[in-house]
């Protein structure tokens, strides 16, 4: 449990225990988000983004990043005259952000430290100008990354982040849906997208003078080239996001329908017939199997009394509007508290809050933090109390 798979360990152990506690507890999941890698969105992401990246230039250009990184973390005179080391390039995608940003600091000294000590490790103006290029956009997915680790996010959330990065990058390159077959020699055209070239052009020149100064330097040739190779980076990346999905089927398949609605500021856009057909009736073969038929009762007559409740009172109208589909669960369920109870528990069941490694290893720190080194032979029933003690608080604050 001590190791650097902490949350995969924890996740095991607490499915194990579940299981010797009750067998079918699998079953009684109303809502499940995958039953492989519990931070199976994030690593799809990262799939797409390491294939689009090993796509530029046949592999070279992500090749000579890694080389040129070895090269400088091995220049001890560079890394004393800079004061500073150059980032180590790892799986983590947040890493090649840094390493990226890391470059274009310091382009300058980089440049003519090669130049003078390895002319042979100089990167070419194809290479900065690809570099310069994908930075943003690494950028952009990694803020999307941290994002998707965040505690109680629920699989709508994660898919509002997935359809956010996607706008980001198509906006960034002005990527088009083409219009026709014809796409014209200024435009370069991928499955059935285009971007015209002069925006990729801008795009380069975004960067900055040194960006614009190493595409300059180019023949038309290269020119032409480069700006391609950009242009279907951006676009395999988009097309490649596109098909992530956050909610799975029994076969571990992305699910083409979008998350079911669970909040209530969603609910009430909901007419009735609609939230049966759309929301409760996909689960209620399911959920009868557990529950008892008052209670999917109860969950139709709660959503009738949302409805009622939000057109004839003005103040439970303005609370619930005031909450969108990035407000956490609990926060938007508290606005109608000690109401609806089975509605809520329904939805509860259908938000299916991400079990991230953040989330785990924060929740589990405390078993590391009670249970160190010098307090290894602590008994069950020791270590159970300090928990109780602990969480006494939380545990007064519930609704029985």
């Amino acid at each position: 449990m001590f190791d650097r798979h902490t949350s995969q360990n924890i996740f095991a152990l607490i499915s194990k225990f579940l299981g010797a506690l009750y067998s079918n507890w699998r079953a009684k999941l109303i809502g499940m988000a995958s039953d492989g890698e519990n931070t199976m969105t994030a690593h799809q992401i990262d799939i797409v983004v390491k294939s689009s990246a090993k796509g530029i230039e046949d592999g070279h250009w992500i090749n000579f990043l890694n080389a040129f990184s070895v090269f400088l973390r091995s220049q001890d005179n560079l890394i004393i005259s800079m004061n500073v080391k150059c980032p180590k390039k790892t799986n983590r995608w947040v890493h090649l952000g840094r390493l990226l940003t890391f470059y274009k600091a310091h382009y300058r000294k980089l440049i003519t430290y090669t130049r003078e000590k390895r002319p042979e490790m100089l990167p070419s103006d194809e290479w900065w100008v690809v570099t310069f290029s994908v930075s943003p956009v690494i950028d952009t997915i990694n803020v999307t990354l941290a994002l998707l680790q965040k505690r109680s996010l629920r699989i709508a959330q994660q898919e509002d982040h997935i359809h956010a990065l996607i706008e980001a990058l198509t906006s960034m390159f002005h990527i088009e849906i083409e219009q026709s077959d014809d796409t014209g020699a200024q435009y370069v055209a991928f499955h059935s997208m285009r971007v015209h070239i002069n925006d990729i052009i801008a795009h380069i020149e975004d960067q900055g003078s040194l960006a614009r100064a190493s595409y300059e330097r180019l023949d038309e040739a290269a020119k032409k080239a480069v700006v391609r190779q950009i242009t279907v980076y951006a676009m395999i990346l988009v097309d490649g996001l596109d098909g992530v999905k956050a909610e799975r089927d029994g076969a571990n398949r992305g699910l083409e329908q979008n998350a079911p609605p669970v909040l209530p500021s969603q609910l009430v856009r909901l007419r009735h017939g609609v939230f049966l057909q759309d929301v409760l009736d996909p689960y209620r073969e399911h959920i009868s199997k557990h529950w008892k038929i008052d209670n999917i009762d109860g969950i139709e007559a709660d959503h009738r009394d949302l409805l009622k409740a939000y057109n004839a009172e003005e103040t439970q109208r303005e609370i619930i509007d005031k909450y969108t589909v990035a407000t956490d669960f609990n926060e938007a369920w508290d606005c109608v508290s000690n109401r609806f109870h089975q509605l809520q528990s329904f939805c509860g069941g259908l938000a299916t809050v991400f079990a991230n490694t953040t989330s785990v290893e924060s929740d589990f720190s405390i078993l590391k933090w009670e249970m160190d080194d010098n307090r290894t032979n602590m008994m069950h029933l020791s270590l159970e109390g300090i928990f109780q003690a602990k969480r006494r608080a939380k545990l007064q604050s519930l609704m029985l």
